[in-house]
């Protein structure tokens, strides 16, 4: 086995969090290698990939997004030598030797979402389906969130989730614009419309219905605030980009799901 590692990197990235780091053996070393303000802990796996090295299994947690990262970090017994990365050559491939569970996901306080839907009209919060609730950051012009919501709409009809959609704009002025035109539909048609005619619909349909929209001045005008409302609250709560969609519960907690996600598994854990 030991001809077949190979080491290598110097570095080793850490998400960001606010919480503190725990008292391990080895803060002195950590601490030269991971952010200060970062939640972590260190447990000692039995096995180590190295003799003379103890394997460490250092995870680390970001509570904003509920997310938890596990890696592996080899240092030595008198604590001299530090191999961050540690590849296996196998079959003419290299690959990153890693724990098993790489990411968990923990459930977060989602009270700044609840806040914020407080402040918004009920034109813009309308839903589409039964279920828990899933609110999705979508930007009319962004590709990955027209591959995410089929799934979801999907779920909606089979009546799994109560889905919800928030125009958060990232792609510049002509998705604010389309965005405007979706809260528009919304309100006069429902959210489904809404989703069929602008967030789902082709890049060119949407590039159509922008050019096509005469009182698009007017809309941009009545809309703004809630769209500015929306991006405000995405981005003081970590939220830069999109799909990004949120799992609540009853009581106010859930799961936060940056990119494309697969949220079927997380709709199921109450």
């Amino acid at each position: 086995m030991r001809a077949k590692l190979l080491i290598a990197g110097l570095s080793i990235a850490f998400m960001s969090s606010t919480a503190f780091a725990s008292k391990t053996p080895y803060d002195e070393i950590l601490k030269k290698m991971i952010p200060p303000n970062i939640n972590y802990t260190v447990k000692v796996e039995k096995n180590s990939k190295i003799k003379g090295f103890n394997q460490l299994n250092v995870a680390i947690e970001n509570k904003k997004f509920g997310v938890i990262v596990h890696r592996y970090l080899w240092i030595s017994k008198d604590k001299k030598e530090i191999i961050p990365v540690l590849l296996t050559y196998e079959n003419g491939k290299l690959k990153r030797i890693e724990p098993k569970k790489q990411i968990e996901r923990v459930k977060v306080d989602l009270k700044w979402l609840k806040e914020l839907l407080k402040e918004l009209p009920e034109s813009a919060k309308k839903s589409y389906g039964k279920g828990t609730d899933v609110y999705m950051f979508s930007d009319p012009l962004c590709p990955f969130c027209k591959r995410q919501l089929p799934q979801l709409v999907k779920l909606a009809e089979e009546g799994k989730i109560k889905l919800h959609i928030l125009p958060f704009d990232v792609h510049g002025k002509k998705a604010n614009e389309a965005s405007a035109i979706f809260l528009d539909i919304e309100k006069k048609e429902g959210l489904k419309a809404a989703i069929d005619k602008v967030e789902s619909a082709s890049f060119k349909d949407v590039e159509n219905i922008i050019k096509n929209t005469k009182n698009l001045k007017e809309l941009k005008k009545k809309y703004s605030p809630i769209i500015d409302k929306i991006a405000k609250a995405a981005i003081q709560h970590g939220i830069n980009g999109t799909p990004a969609t949120v799992v609540m519960y009853s009581d106010g907690k859930g799961y936060m799901l940056m990119g494309l996600s697969n949220v079927d598994k997380f709709i199921k854990k109450k």
